[in-house]
C-alpha cells in the first residue's frame, strides 16, 4: 500500500461525503423561520398588553393575563426540536413517563372491600401526548385486565430498551435536582443520552469490527478499504443522530458475534465470552425480533462444538435478557406479547388538544399504505428506490466474499460461518418480504432498509476477503472504490435527519416515475 493509494481513499472518501451534502442541500430552514416567528411575539404581546389596559386595571390580572399570552405565544411559534420524527418520539415518550413523576398516568383502583387506592399506569404516555411537539404516532391502545373499561396510550415499541435508555436520563434528571429534564432543556438531555448510548458504543462497535478485519485480511488495501466502508459507508453514523432501536441491535450482533469468533477460532473458552455472546445475542432479539434466527444459529453453531459451555455460558445469558424482556412487557401491558402482536391495539380514537383524533394506523398515508405488488416490494428492496445493492453496494462484495469462504479451500469453519450468514440473510429477507401490505413498506419514512441494518457486521467481515481480491488489479480497485463513493453518498445524503427517504427515491419521483407517496 503507497501513500497515493491511501490519499486516493480519503479523497474518494471526502467527496463522496462532499456530493451526499451538496444532493441534500434545501432551502428551508427551521431555525430561521423560527427566528421570524419569534420576532412577532413581542409586538403581539404589547397588542395583548393594550387590549387588557382598556379592559381593566387591575394590575395582578393583567401581568397573569400577560403571563399566559407570552408562554403561548412562545409554544406556538418554537419549530425547533432535537426529536426527528415519531418513531423516536414514542421511545422518549417512554422514557419521560418512567423517570418523571408528574408525567405519569395514576389511576384509582377499587378493592374488593370498598376502600380505593391510587398506583401509577406504568409505561402509560397519555400526559405526555397533550403537550406540544410530543406526539407520536407509534402508539397503540389498550385496556388492562385488571382494569375493564377503561384504555391507555402506550409506545408500540417493546418497552425493555427504553426502560434501559431512562437510566442516564434518571441520572441526568435526579441528579440536577430536577433541572435538568426532558422538558425544561430537551437538548442537552437529548444530546447527552445520544452520546452515551449511540456515539460510544458506535466507537467500541467500530474497534471490534476493525479488529476482526485484521484478523481476516490479508492485504493492505482490503483491510483499509474495508475499514473505511465501516466507519464511512453504513447507515448507522446517519441514525446515530435518533433514538433507534437498530443501533442497540448492531451494537449486541457485533459483541456476540465477536466473542463468538473469538471461541470458534482462537479456543477462546473461558466462560464470560461464552455468556457475553449468549447475552448479547438475545438483546439483539429484545431490539430486532427476526434477530432470533442469529441467537438461535450462533448458539447451535457454539453447541457443535462446545456443548457445556454454551449450555451454562451462552444459554445463561439469552435467558437473563429474555426474562427482562418480558418482565418489562408484562408490567407495561399486563401480557408477555409485545404490542407489535397486537393488530387490534393500533386502531383506536383518541383526545388530543380537546379533539377526538383516529388512530393514524386507521388511515395510513404515503408510503405507509405499504406496496401493493409483492413482486415490486422484492425489487425495490433489493436494488429499487430502497434497494439493498443500489443505496449500499459493496454489499455486493460481501456477499462475494461469503461466496470464496465457501469455494475455497479454506478451514471448515469459515464454511460453516458463512453457511450461518448466507443462511440468516435469506431467512430474514424473505420473512420480510413475504409480509402483508401494510408492513410492505420498507420501513417507513426512512432512508434506507432499516430492518436489516443489524446485518452490518455479520456482513462486514467477510468483505474484507473479497477487498483483498480486488487489490490484485487495478480495473478491480476502481470498481472497489466507485462502490465505496456510492455508498457512502447514499449513507450521506440524509445529512439532516435520517428519517427522510433516500435520494433514489426522490430521483424517481422527479422523474416522473411511478412510487408509492
Amino acid at each position: 500500500m503507497t501513500r497515493q493509494q491511501i490519499y486516493t481513499f480519503f479523497i474518494v472518501i471526502a467527496a463522496a461525503i462532499l456530493l451526499g451534502r451538496i444532493i441534500a442541500v434545501d432551502c428551508a430552514d427551521v431555525r430561521e423561520l423560527q427566528r421570524l416567528r419569534l420576532a412577532q411575539v413581542q409586538p403581539r404581546l404589547e397588542a395583548k398588553e393594550t387590549e387588557l389596559r382598556r379592559q381593566t386595571d387591575n394590575e395582578e390580572r393583567i401581568q397573569t393575563e400577560l403571563q399566559k399570552t407570552y408562554q403561548k405565544l412562545i409554544r406556538d411559534a418554537t419549530l425547533e426540536s432535537p426529536f426527528l420524527s415519531g418513531n423516536d418520539r414514542s421511545r422518549w415518550c417512554t422514557i419521560r413517563v418512567l423517570v418523571e413523576p408528574d408525567m405519569r398516568v395514576v389511576r384509582k383502583i377499587t378493592k374488593k372491600d370498598g376502600s380505593e387506592k391510587y398506583e401509577y399506569v406504568w409505561y402509560a404516555i397519555d400526559k405526555v401526548q397533550t403537550i406540544k411537539g410530543w406526539d407520536t404516532i407509534d402508539m397503540v391502545k389498550h385496556e388492562l385486565p385488571d382494569q375493564p373499561g377503561v384504555s391507555y396510550l402506550y409506545s408500540s415499541k417493546p418497552p425493555l430498551l427504553p426502560t434501559v435508555l431512562a437510566i442516564p436520563y434518571a441520572v441526568l434528571y435526579w441528579g440536577s435536582g430536577q433541572r435538568l429534564s426532558l422538558g425544561n432543556d430537551p437538548y442537552l438531555v437529548v444530546r447527552t443520552t445520544l452520546i452515551l448510548c449511540n456515539l460510544l458504543p458506535l466507537i467500541y462497535c467500530w474497534t471490534l469490527l476493525i479488529r476482526l478485519i485484521e484478523r481476516f485480511g490479508t492485504t493492505d488495501w482490503g483491510r483499509i478499504f474495508s475499514v473505511a466502508f465501516v466507519c464511512f459507508g453504513t447507515f448507522l453514523p446517519t441514525f446515530a443522530v435518533t433514538l433507534n432501536n437498530h443501533l442497540p441491535a448492531v451494537f449486541c450482533v457485533t459483541i456476540s458475534f465477536y466473542c463468538s469468533v473469538r471461541i470458534l477460532f482462537d479456543q477462546e473458552i473461558r466462560w464470560r465470552y461464552f455468556f457475553c455472546s449468549g447475552f448479547f445475542g438475545f438483546s439483539a432479539v429484545a431490539c430486532e425480533l427476526p434477530a432470533l434466527s442469529f441467537c438461535a444459529g450462533l448458539g447451535l453453531l457454539l453447541f457443535l462444538k462446545y456443548q457445556r459451555q454454551t449450555l451454562f455460558g451462552y444459554c445463561t445469558g439469552t435467558l437473563f435478557v429474555a426474562a427482562a424482556f418480558f418482565a418489562t412487557n408484562e408490567i407495561a401491558h399486563q401480557t408477555l406479547l409485545p404490542a407489535y402482536s397486537q393488530r387490534d391495539w393500533y386502531f383506536y380514537d383518541y383526545e388530543r388538544g380537546g379533539v377526538l383524533r383516529d388512530s393514524y394506523w386507521k388511515n395510513p398515508v404515503g408510503i405507509d399504505r405499504g406496496e401493493a405488488l409483492r413482486w415490486e416490494y422484492v425489487i425495490h428492496s433489493t436494488i429499487g428506490h430502497h434497494g439493498l445493492f443500489l443505496l449500499t453496494p459493496v454489499w455486493i462484495l460481501s456477499f462475494i466474499g461469503l461466496g470464496i469462504w465457501l469455494i475455497q479451500p479454506l478451514d471448515y469453519r469459515f464454511r460453516l460461518l458463512a453457511l450461518l450468514i448466507l443462511s440468516l440473510s435469506l431467512i430474514v429477507f424473505t420473512f420480510y418480504m413475504l409480509q402483508e401490505q401494510l408492513n410492505r413498506n420498507y420501513g417507513g419514512m426512512t432512508s434506507a432498509l432499516r430492518w436489516l441494518f443489524w446485518f452490518v457486521p455479520l456482513w462486514s467481515v467477510p468483505l474484507v476477503t473479497a477487498t483483498d481480491w480486488l487489490s490484485r488489479f487495478r480495473w478491480s480497485c476502481a470498481v472497489g472504490l466507485f462502490l465505496l463513493a456510492m455508498s457512502i453518498m447514499s449513507a450521506t445524503y440524509p445529512v439532516w435527519n435520517p428519517w427522510s427517504q433516500p435520494w433514489s427515491y426522490q430521483l424517481m419521483i422527479y422523474l416522473g416515475l411511478p412510487v408509492i407517496q
